[in-house]
């Protein structure tokens, strides 16, 4: 039987290395995960993205957080909220490693699947962004759980790489 909490060798952990290669990995992964959600939309086009209902809630004005872009009006602060949520929940992910010898688990995607479970399963609805995630219909789950495997294996990829890179 696998354990899941075996630990790492003390002398062989570098968590200021991982909370860098976090950061790293967070943005990057968030791109990865932008980059999906336009191919396979996660919600309806009429539905409120939680990043924006979060800042409203916060009372931002979201209209002002915009820029022009070749006609397109982006909104940085709901993508700046998505790619703050994407650094930390990568920077624990790699500090996690450090500790865990199984954190990385089918490179990462059980870990990942536990957090979109945990954030759009609970979380968000709870916090009034959006609604109970298996009330979305199956097209919005499928996004979801596939997005989130693109987004953690990025994550993943990322952290091996730099981190055998810098530690040989």
């Amino acid at each position: 039987m696998i354990s899941l909490l075996e630990m790492t060798n003390k002398n062989s952990r570098h968590i200021l290395l991982a909370i860098y290669i976090g950061i790293i990995a967070g943005i990057i992964s968030a791109l990865v995960k932008s980059g999906f959600e336009d191919l396979i939309p996660p919600r309806t086009i009429e539905t409120t993205p939680p990043p924006i209902v979060l800042l409203e809630k916060l009372g931002f004005h979201i209209n002002t957080m915009t820029y022009q872009w070749m006609d397109y009006t982006i909104n940085w602060g709901g993508n700046g909220v998505h790619i703050l949520f994407s650094i930390i929940i990568a920077i624990i992910y790699c500090v996690l490693n450090e500790y865990f010898t199984k954190a990385n688990l089918l490179h990462g995607i059980l870990f990942g699947i536990g957090v979109s479970i945990f954030a759009h399963g609970l979380v968000v609805p709870l916090l009034g962004l959006s609604g109970w995630l298996w009330t979305a219909g199956a097209e919005a789950i499928i996004s979801e759980f596939i997005g989130t495997a693109f987004w953690i294996w990025t994550i993943e990829a990322i952290r091996q790489n730099l981190r055998n890179s810098f530690i040989k």
